[in-house]
């Protein structure tokens, strides 16, 4: 009883994080790894959180007439045929792989989060379509493999095709990751590797984080959400290590 509520607890933040910015499976994972689940099977349960929470992003971005999908229809279909191959990917490959995979995007994730922010460069060149398409077929497949922290590399990526604000980049970012998580979801679930209790309770709290997330935007509070995320990757990533074995833990 007591993991159901954190799961539901963490599911809020994590919502909420995941669709103004990204990053926040960065922080359920730990969690369901922590409880003694598998890191395959906590990837592909947070798969149900993920697509339910971006079902409710999605519909509240289009109700504020801040999602445009007309001139991203060709990044959406790479994106998902890159997160089909990477989906079948993460079910084919052993744990004590995607441990090492999973603690070293983690490591990245964090470096990342704490290195200071650059201003933005004025010049932005347009890309042609077919490298977009190649661009998002990969960010895709990271989607589909792991997921943990594409919500900063789609916010990344978007500025190469066009120079959204950061309410229609994430409009977008909350669509395309929506469109790919269903095929995920249906291969993860496929091979057997959901637990549905715990996707169900967490997709209960990424919903309403979505959809406070929606509505607000990160201004207070980012230093705390940073620490707790920077405490749950260092002891993650000692766990995927196998650090706390060698110390008995």
């Amino acid at each position: 009883m007591i993991l159901l509520i954190v799961l539901f607890l963490v599911g809020i933040i994590a919502g909420f994080i995941n669709t103004l910015a990204g990053g926040g499976s960065a922080l359920v994972l730990p969690v369901l790894i922590l409880a003694g689940i598998p890191s395959p099977i906590a990837n592909a349960t947070n798969r149900v959180a993920i697509l339910l929470q971006n079902i409710a992003g999605v519909s509240r971005f289009h109700k504020h007439g801040v999602l445009e999908v007309g001139s991203i229809i060709h990044i959406t279909i790479a994106a998902i045929i890159g997160a089909i191959a990477g989906s079948i990917s993460a079910i084919n490959i052993s744990s004590a792989y995607y441990d090492k995979i999973l603690a070293f995007v983690f490591i990245i994730i964090l470096i990342l989060m704490l290195k200071p922010h650059k201003k933005k460069s004025s010049l932005t060149k347009k890309l042609p379509k077919w490298l977009e398409f190649i661009i998002f077929l990969i960010v895709g497949f990271y989607g589909g493999l792991v997921q943990v922290g594409v919500g900063f590399i789609f916010l990344a990526t978007l500025n190469l095709v066009e120079e959204f604000d950061l309410i229609k980049a994430n409009a977008i970012k909350v669509f395309i990751i929506m469109c790919y998580t269903i095929f995920a979801v249906i291969i993860f679930a496929y091979s057997g590797k959901v637990i549905w209790k715990y996707g169900l309770i967490l997709a209960a709290g990424n919903v309403i984080g979505a959809f406070i997330g929606v509505k607000a935007a990160i201004t207070r509070g980012e230093k705390f959400v940073k620490i707790v995320l920077t405490v749950a990757i260092i002891i993650a990533c000692l766990k995927l290590f196998g650090v706390f074995g060698l110390i008995g833990i």
